[in-house]
């Protein structure tokens, strides 16, 4: 596999907390197909399950989604948009590739209507549950510019704050 030529920006960029701005499928310099493709091989790469453009310094509105040990899984989201969610809403705890080794319990609904475009320039509407939809809302928050430490209760924050200080103490040893 070709590692990919996309790198991680660090978590204190600007471009994290600023909202993407639309990707135009008629006049972009980017090929949506080879723009999917780079970030679904750096998310491969970093063992993640989601990957959206800003996190690599790109401030276009596209991200991916899947399973990194199946590539066919992975799936590219263009310009998406939330139009609906469930009333459920579910305790998880979550990663993020720019913020490595820190997982917070963030609430989020069980399941979302999302419209967006693929990478051909086909919009289409689909329902998504449990883990993927709970991914695609965390890489949805990305291209809001909101992080997901935004998103925890001081409590949950804190705690991961202090797991993660344990942690990379225990690691630096």
């Amino acid at each position: 596999m070709e590692t990919s030529k996309l790198e991680l920006i660090k978590q204190n960029d600007p471009i994290l907390k600023t909202p993407t701005t639309p990707f135009v499928f008629t006049d972009s310099e980017q090929d949506p197909r080879k723009l999917a493709e780079d970030l679904a091989n750096k998310m491969i790469e970093l063992r993640g399950v989601g990957l959206a453009a800003p996190q690599v310094g790109i401030p276009l509105s596209v991200f991916v989604v899947g399973d990194p040990s199946n590539k066919e899984s992975i799936m590219a989201f263009f310009n998406p948009t939330i139009v609906d969610n469930t009333i459920e809403q579910t305790y998880q705890e979550e990663g993020c590739l720019s913020f490595p080794g820190l997982y917070i319990n963030i609430k989020r609904p069980n399941g979302i209507r999302l419209r967006f475009t693929d990478m051909y320039g086909e919009t289409t509407t689909i329902k998504y549950s449990g883990f993927t939809a709970r991914a695609i809302q965390h890489e949805y928050d990305h291209l809001q510019g909101v992080l997901f430490k935004s998103k925890a209760t001081k409590y949950h924050l804190e705690k991961a704050m202090k797991d993660h200080k344990l942690l990379t103490r225990h690691i630096s040893k």
